[in-house]
């Protein structure tokens, strides 16, 4: 039933309920009123069918004559106006009473099963033929004529509203109310497997300009009149689509009954149900939906149909009026304005929100009712890392081979580097934050949307913080870090490396996390002159993903140890290249410091400086060696001696296959190992 107008002096939804039930139950007691009248004739009083009758008769007298007028949201109204003719609005109306009175008393079921042939406790056919003749006996054939045709061809044939059921012919069939006829009858939400009746949404912040476009508002409009149309809603993904259909049926202050696109069984019986609940009729594609080929038959459908689907050829041809309309994700100046509605006393912090997160409404009403809980147990102010806890608490996952999810720990005081590399960092996260001031307030992006989004490229030797920079720049934004293992995307068969590309960047954006291409020489190196198939498939391999990194929106990060080995054509779609050298002698104390923990049982002659100073190694490699040189102490049983760092940082060269450049003169070789070929003395 289709939910009333409080705002314009329309009857409170309770009241018109029970006036539309009581009118059912009224109309039903006539029915079988009439019915007992007709078959009274030729039963005697100890006859179990008298009996029977005699309590329709009862009933009947119990309940009341069926008021007038009849609520103008009757679904009866809506049947009658399916057929051109009084006559046959009014014989429509008579079979469908009939048919639901086993559903309205047990008594009045027991009356049918008398009358059916196989006891069923259904009307058939046969019985409205006989009660319905007796009532006009002066033209029985016309009525069997009319009765047959209703039944079995039309619109009511087609919409399934009193189906018959059995075998044999037509009038020896039992019949049944069609799906949710009878809900709709009680004004009752319909009841069914893989479908459900939605309202829409009062209010949807953020959607304002999207609800303005005209396209939107000539749906709205055909929502509202309920006009035979098909309104396509297209792209974007399910969470997408859903929240704009919820706002256009809010808008028409309409519902409607949803359901999966895919069977035509399950959609034509939420026909009938939009149908009997005055609702339109949504169908909406699953993500992973295979294509339909065909045009379905039930091009005749009396209401308005809501399609929801990525793209055309997952839904239905229904021969429909179309109305299109695109599905995109919230601009940023949108995002900042929902923000805004939803948490007010965040203040100018909504538009760093905006930036940080391309949150959709529906997601972010979820997080602003965990904050609310939040706020309900902690009574505490509420400031910008709650909010962003709560996103990534909500945020969609989905496991996938050759992604692994971080949740970055590290800050800005772990990442030692040149002053002119951490200030690029720096200028990068300051970057996602100010996008909605240059590109939108200021209008720099001009309707191009590869100006979105941030790359960076990092390079430089192994172990020199690349991928904790990614982390650290994570971090400072409050997302995650997905950490992308280019070897498990490559593969042998044609189109399937794009194709696992293409799953990694949705990926990511549905997870609204960075993005790190780590070890990227795999997929981002130089393109080479086509002398084989081989070389000509890579090629497009190289070409897709320099498409695809340029419509990302989010931050991506590739690290490399030597630039040179990328594709040149990668520079320009850089907004950032950050080279990461090797530490010098002050960097490598800085590191070894940064690696000891202040808890850490460090004996007396340790001296930090001079193990930067004498051994040129990588950060990572510092992070090693520390760790081991305590694990060595431990089994020793005794404090971390500077003889412990000097084995650490000999298996550090070792690993590398790099010559040791030897000890210190005056530092002794641990009694228990045997000594070095040679030592360099200082």
């Amino acid at each position: 039933m289709k939910r009333p107008d409080d705002d314009h002096g329309a009857t409170p939804l309770q009241a018109l309920i029970e006036q539309v039930r009581l009118h059912t139950r009224q109309a039903l007691a006539q029915v079988a009123l009439r019915v007992a009248r007709a078959l009274r004739d030729g039963t005697s009083g100890k006859d179990p069918l008298a009996a029977a009758l005699a309590f329709a008769e009862r009933f009947a007298a119990d309940t009341g004559p069926v008021p007038q007028p009849r609520p103008g949201a009757h679904p009866l109204a809506r049947i009658e106006a399916l057929l051109p003719s009084p006559v046959q609005a009014k014989l429509l109306q008579d079979v469908l009473l009939l048919a639901c009175l086993p559903q309205a008393h047990e008594g009045l079921a027991t009356l049918c099963r008398l009358l059916h042939p196989d006891g069923q406790p259904q009307a058939t056919a046969a019985l409205a033929l006989r009660w319905l003749e007796a009532e006009t006996p002066e033209r029985p054939f016309a009525l069997r004529d009319q009765l047959e045709a209703l039944l079995c061809e039309g619109p009511v044939a087609a919409l399934r509203i009193v189906q018959l059921q059995g075998d044999g012919p037509w009038h020896g069939q039992s019949l049944v109310p069609g799906p949710a006829v009878w809900d709709a009858l009680m004004a009752r939400a319909p009841q069914l497997d893989g479908a459900e009746l939605v309202a829409g949404y009062a209010e949807v912040p953020g959607l304002q300009d999207w609800m303005a476009q005209a396209t939107a508002r000539r749906a709205i409009a055909a929502l509202r009149q309920n006009l035979p149309c098909q309104l396509l809603l297209l792209g974007g993904d399910a969470a997408m689509r859903t929240t704009r259909v919820r706002a256009l049926l809010g808008a028409a202050h309409a519902t409607a009954v949803r359901t999966a696109s895919g069977d035509r069984t399950q959609c034509a019986t939420a026909c009938t149900a939009a149908f009997m609940h005055q609702a339109a009729l949504w169908l909406e594609a699953p993500e992973d939906a295979a294509p339909i080929a065909s045009a379905w038959p039930q091009a005749d459908w009396p209401l308005t149909v809501l399609a929801s689907a990525r793209n055309e050829s997952q839904l239905p041809v229904l021969g429909l009026p179309l109305l299109r309309l695109e599905v995109e994700a919230l601009a940023a100046p949108a995002r900042r304005s929902l923000w805004q509605s939803l948490l007010p006393q965040l203040g100018e912090e909504a538009g760093m929100l905006a930036a940080r997160y391309p949150i959709e409404p529906d997601d972010a009403r979820d997080v602003v009712r965990d904050l609310a809980l939040r706020q309900a147990i902690d009574a505490a102010p509420l400031a910008l890392e709650q909010v962003a806890e709560c996103i990534r608490a909500r945020t969609p996952w989905s496991a996938r081979p050759g992604v692994q999810r971080i949740a970055p720990r590290a800050g800005w005081s772990s990442l030692l580097l040149p002053e002119p590399s951490l200030h690029q960092l720096e200028a990068a996260v300051r970057r996602v934050l100010q996008q909605i001031t240059v590109l939108d307030d200021w209008g720099f992006a001009q309707g191009r949307g590869e100006r979105r989004g941030v790359r960076l490229l990092l390079f430089g030797p192994p172990g020199t913080g690349k991928t904790l920079a990614a982390e650290v720049i994570a971090r400072a934004l409050g997302v995650d870090l997905l950490s992308v293992d280019l070897a498990s995307l490559v593969s042998k068969w044609i189109g399937e490396t794009e194709k696992n590309l293409a799953a990694v960047f949705e990926l990511a954006e549905r997870s609204r996390a960075l993005l790190l291409f780590d070890e990227a020489d795999a997929l981002f190196a130089r393109r080479t002159e086509a002398n084989d198939a081989h070389d000509r498939y890579a090629n497009l391999e190289t070409a897709y993903l320099l498409q695809r990194l340029e419509r990302y929106e989010g931050v991506s990060v590739l690290t490399t140890n030597l630039r040179a080995n990328l594709d040149s054509a990668f520079a320009r779609r850089f907004e950032f290249i950050v080279e990461f050298p090797e530490p010098d002698a002050a960097v490598r104390e800085s590191l070894w410091r940064v690696h000891l923990p202040a808890s850490a049982p460090l004996a007396a002659d340790v001296d930090l400086a001079e193990l930067a100073a004498w051994y040129p190694i990588s950060g990572a490699q510092i992070r090693n060696a520390a760790l081991a040189a305590a694990f060595l102490a431990a089994a020793g049983a005794s404090a971390i001696h500077q003889r412990h760092f000097l084995l650490a940082v000999e298996r550090e060269y070792d690993k590398a296959g790099r010559a040791h450049p030897g000890f210190p003169a005056h530092q002794p070789w641990p009694a228990d190992q045997a000594p070095p070929p040679q030592t360099i003395a200082r």
